[in-house]
């Protein structure tokens, strides 16, 4: 392997195309003062599909404007070990409309095959949360901790001034899956730290349960950023209301699972509603879902 560098500001993205590329192994990672994102690699060869560049569809109801993002739209890189979808432009993915969205900056859904991973790579001004959704990950970093993260639970590590950290599939046969999320703190080189907690004895039915916040709020896991995740688990029918945010505040709203109405649209699987405007929201559910809403700064 060939150590390369890659600066996710300078990739010239081509029109759709699925060819032999070179594959990359994180080393580090580091976010430079302008904003952008760095990511130095390891170079080795896989299949890489890249969608074509296209406009982000804006769209307006009556009472709210918003953007739909589809699943088959998101960047996608295949590893061999890995199977990446990426929402935002990351690694070989890049889309000059796909940037992040405010504070947030990545959502990252990844597979990782049995007994495979990442070996120990740097980061730094980044809270970095990590939704496990099937199988378990084990975590170690440069502050000592170890422990492994099982489908229910979430890590977050606040990357603050500098940390490193390895992230491995520890089982024999059972793939990893899980949403790896990048949210820009409002503050640079804060102390690194790192926590995991379980909310799977926690019930989610036809309800709001609050993931992460500014201040710890309803037992959530805290982050150095005005934003919030909340998910909820919808059963047939059912219905939950999105209050209003403040202003300046942003709303991703991403599937998991199952099928959501909101307005006159029907999102499936990993697919993705936002909207900047602060007006309370309906979701209704058209078949079993599992949800996550990201409430973020558009200004960072």
């Amino acid at each position: 392997m060939v150590k390369g560098y890659f600066s996710c500001t300078s990739t010239n993205a081509t029109d759709a195309d699925t060819s032999m590329t070179p594959s990359w192994v994180i080393r580090r990672m580091e976010l430079s003062r302008d904003g952008h994102l760095k990511i130095y690699l390891k170079i080795g060869f896989a299949l890489i599909a890249v969608p074509p560049k296209k406009s982000f569809p804006k769209y307006k109801s009556e009472r709210m404007q918003y953007r739909l993002h589809r699943a088959d739209e998101r960047g996608v890189a295949e590893h061999g070990w890995l199977h990446s979808r990426f929402s935002f432009s990351f690694a070989e993915y890049h889309n000059n409309d796909r940037m992040g969205f405010g504070a947030l900056r990545v959502i990252n859904d990844d597979t990782v095959e049995p007994k495979q991973g990442f070996g120990m790579h740097s980061h730094r001004d980044m809270e970095i949360i990590t939704i496990v959704l099937k199988g378990s990950i084990e975590h170690r970093d440069s502050l000592g901790h170890h422990g492994i993260t099982r489908a229910g639970e979430i890590q977050l590590m606040s990357a603050g001034n500098g940390i490193e950290h390895s992230e491995y599939n520890p089982s024999e046969n059972e793939p990893l899956e899980l949403l790896q999320i990048w949210i820009f703190p409002h503050t640079r080189s804060l102390p690194p730290r790192y926590e995991q907690r379980a909310f799977n004895s926690v019930s989610m039915s036809d309800r709001w349960v609050l993931l992460v916040s500014p201040d710890g709020r309803e037992e959530s896991m805290r982050i150095f950023q005005n934003a919030s995740i909340k998910t909820a688990h919808m059963n047939l029918g059912s219905t939950l209301i999105c209050k209003e945010v403040l202003e300046g505040e942003g709303r991703l709203i991403f599937v998991i699972e199952g099928s959501i109405k909101i307005f006159d649209n029907i999102l499936d699987r990993r697919d993705e509603f936002q909207t900047v405007q602060t007006d309370s929201l309906v979701i209704h559910c058209v078949s079993e879902a599992h949800i996550v809403v990201f409430e973020v700064p558009m200004q960072r």
